[in-house]
């Protein structure tokens, strides 16, 4: 090793000293630490008396909690009900009502209806704290297979799905107004329940709205015909207008398909009808004498009635129209009831006979 290198091994060795102005010398380590050798057995016997208190306290504090929390936590005991034979709902209300927690153990049973309690544990009578649990064995029904739940399936899924689970499907159509056609609406046993293998269920598929008998309407006014197509449950469908000799305006002809066939709710029945009659314009016949009001009436299709009105024997008006129930300008349809007030003179009063005397002059005889 060269001089050199031994040189700065032993700088490297050697503890580095920092000079301060005016104080000691210093190592990297730090300065040199003044230790207190003396005994002081004051100060130990204080320390080990405060510690001493301090765990007395401690103690007493602990055995105190303890003690409350044995004397509130007191929990009340109630008695277990016998719950044989309820349903598992009324076992469940029965247990909560008494503050006690409810378990339930589904078991397999030949005799006891399925949801019927028929045994419990604890049994009935046993003393229990409230929030406890009594676990109530609940009967699952006979041994068998479940009858899987296909409501809202298709037909033909439902019949692979239940055939899967070795049970024999038979499908039954049956109508419903809300249900799809070709779509599941129960089973029969119901869903849930079990059956033995190759138990026959039956399958209700829905087959749409019930037809609907189209009512008939030939002869009937239109909008009596109309309504009474829209409470049979079809639709309205084309109305075509035709005059047919001898069928009065605004009356139903024939129907497409004819009353009495039965179609799809909601089916358009096609309506022929006669055209409505054209209204009338009641004329002023007021102040014409009856005669000429009649004639001015004829072939309107009016319905003329008369009402008599007294008037004095020397009126004008006597003998003439002088008010009618519809005013003059109105339109209505033929065969509308038109009254007419007619003027009647009331005959003229008696004639009153006067006799005038006349005084004879006296002659006086000399």
């Amino acid at each position: 090793m060269s001089e050199r290198e031994q040189l700065v091994l032993r700088r490297v060795r050697e503890p580095k000293v920092v000079r301060v102005r005016g104080g000691t010398p210093v190592t990297p380590l730090g300065g040199p630490e003044d230790l207190d050798l003396d005994e002081h057995r004051r100060a130990t016997i204080v320390g080990v008396v405060v510690l001493g208190l301090l765990f007395l306290l401690a103690s007493f504090a602990v055995g105190t909690s303890l003690r409350d929390g044995e004397r509130s936590g007191a929990v009340a005991r109630v008695a277990v009900p016998r719950l044989d034979g309820r349903s598992l709902e009324d076992a469940s209300r029965a247990l909560g009502g008494l503050g006690l927690l409810v378990a339930v153990d589904y078991e397999l049973n030949e005799v006891i209806p399925q949801g019927t309690v028929f045994g419990q544990r604890p049994v009935a009578g046993s003393k229990l704290e409230v929030g406890t649990e009594v676990t109530v064995i609940v009967s699952d029904g006979p041994a068998g297979i479940r009858v899987p739940d296909v409501k809202g399936f298709q037909q033909a899924e439902a019949v692979k799905l239940l055939q899967a689970s070795q049970l024999n499907a038979t499908v039954q159509p049956a109508y419903d107004e809300s249900v799809r056609p070709g779509e599941v609406m129960r089973t029969d046993p119901a869903a849930g329940t079990r059956a033995g293998p190759n138990a026959a269920v039956t399958v209700v598929v829905s087959n749409g709205p019930a037809p609907h008998v189209v009512p008939a309407l030939v002869d009937q006014p239109v909008a009596q015909g109309f309504a009474s197509l829209g409470r049979s449950g079809v639709a309205l469908g084309d109305i075509t207008t035709e005059a047919v000799a001898g069928k009065p305006p605004g009356v139903i002809v024939s129907t497409d398909p004819a009353g009495g066939t039965a179609v799809p709710r909601g089916y358009p029945v096609a309506v022929v009808v006669t055209p409505d009659a054209t209204p009338s314009t009641v004329p002023s016949v007021t102040g014409l004498l009856t005669a000429s009001a009649t004639t001015a009436l004829s072939g309107k299709g009016f319905t003329v009635s008369y009402w008599n009105q007294a008037v004095p024997y020397d009126d004008a008006r006597a003998g003439r129209v002088i008010a009618q129930s519809i005013p003059a300008g109105t339109a209505v349809m033929p065969g509308m009831q038109l009254q007419l007030t007619v003027a009647v003179a009331l005959p003229p009063p008696p004639t009153t006979t006067t006799t005038t005397t006349v005084p004879q002059p006296t002659t006086s005889v000399p």
